[in-house]
């Protein structure tokens, strides 16, 4: 005789659900071949139970929501006065044309004199570092090879 479940068994196992079906309680239940894993999950779970535990995540996250608040507000700050700066600038020149109408042109020209000394500055920095590189280099190679050496001896 053929009854509803038998009938369902079969319907299963040629639709190959039953491997689906069978798996689900597995996952749910965190259960997997490999005792060390399931002892480790169960582990972690016992541990985010406990208050302490709890409290500390909670805390993390209010501060970590108000860090993204400040670092948001810091760069509309910054944004801020980045724009004000501009703004004066602007401003001050426009003002310094009015007064004297030469003194733009000499602004500007000791603002390319102060880059020129900076990138020479730069240079010359970089230069030093690579001098200071290469004389240790030689001293330790120095250090490696013997002040006097013998002769060898036969």
């Amino acid at each position: 005789m053929i009854t509803i479940k038998s009938t369902l068994t079969a319907a299963l196992l040629v639709v190959g659900l039953h491997t689906q079906l069978a798996a689900a309680p597995v996952k749910e239940e965190g259960l997997t071949s490999d005792p060390d894993r399931a002892r480790l999950v169960a582990a972690r779970k016992a541990a985010n139970a406990l208050p302490e535990v709890d409290t500390a995540e909670q805390q993390a996250k209010a501060d970590r929501t108000q860090a993204t608040k400040a670092y948001a507000e810091y760069k509309m700050a910054r944004k801020r006065s980045l724009d004000s700066e501009a703004a004066y600038r602007k401003a001050f020149d426009e003002a310094l044309a009015k007064v004297d109408e030469g003194a733009p042109a000499i602004q500007e020209k000791e603002r390319a004199a102060f880059r020129e000394r900076m990138l020479k500055a730069r240079a010359a920095k970089k230069a030093d570092a690579k001098k200071v590189v290469a004389q240790v280099d030689d001293e330790d190679e120095a250090d490696d090879e013997p002040a006097n050496p013998l002769p060898p001896t036969n």
